[in-house]
């Protein structure tokens, strides 16, 4: 499977655009030039952690503390109501989203990547709902990641996805190698706050987490008014 990092950035590398300073020409807004691009990288869906689907979901997904009660046994992947649509991947290894239908706003189809310690009460609840699950195989983070894109290939016949953030996300994704292109939208503006989150982050104490990684141009372009789209094949 191809995984494809697509963010958007201001031109001072912060990530939350409702920070970033006005367009000098606004023909076109910030949500039009991301998906005008994705829509150029063909591909099966999109993967995203549990905050950022909390963001896309509206007001069909809940966050709420895990649920308690018997550990499940039941740990094969549930194909739900997918109809056919593209897929929207969502890591919550905790089980804390709670959905009231299988597909977002957007058409999406909903399948939540889930840890081997999550109750058989919350893959019920989904079930019912009609959303699709992975149950990762237990080991490393790596190979539990790998193991779930491994589901998602044979048992959605997804071949390239974009992995559409948060930054830890996305710096967990790079960190493991498991990205094969960088594609960035610089937004021709500025944040300007330290505190805010840069575009692609690793929580860690590691002072080089991400060193082993190097970009390879493929392509630049123009685009929007005045958006930069860069892309990079990652080589570690």
């Amino acid at each position: 499977m191809k995984i494809t990092c697509h963010m958007i950035m201001s031109a001072d590398g912060r990530l939350l655009s409702k920070y970033w300073s006005p367009l000098y020409n606004d023909a076109c807004g910030v949500g039009d030039v991301y998906e005008a691009t994705a829509a150029k990288m063909p591909a099966d869906g999109w993967i995203v952690g549990r905050n950022t689907m909390t963001e896309y979901g509206e007001d069909l997904i809940e966050e709420r503390e895990p649920m308690e009660g018997p550990k499940t046994m039941h740990t094969m992947t549930f194909v739900g109501k997918r109809e056919g649509r593209p897929l929207a991947v969502v890591f919550d290894v905790q089980g804390r989203l709670h959905y009231k239908s299988p597909t977002l706003p957007s058409g999406e189809h909903i399948v939540a990547i889930l840890g081997s310690h999550v109750t058989r009460a919350y893959q019920k609840e989904l079930e019912d709902v009609g959303v699709s699950y992975i149950m990762r195989t237990p080991g490393t983070k790596k190979e539990e990641t790998e193991s779930a894109l491994k589901h998602l290939e044979s048992d959605f016949n997804a071949k390239h996805l974009l992995l559409e953030g948060g930054a830890l996300t996305c710096g967990t994704f790079i960190g493991m190698g498991l990205v094969d292109e960088l594609s960035l939208i610089i937004y021709p503006g500025l944040d300007g706050n330290s505190a805010h989150p840069s575009v692609i982050e690793c929580r860690t104490e590691e002072p080089s987490p991400l060193k082993n990684n190097r970009l390879e141009l493929i392509d630049c372009e123009t685009v929007g008014s005045g958006f930069v789209w860069l892309r990079y094949k990652m080589h570690r």
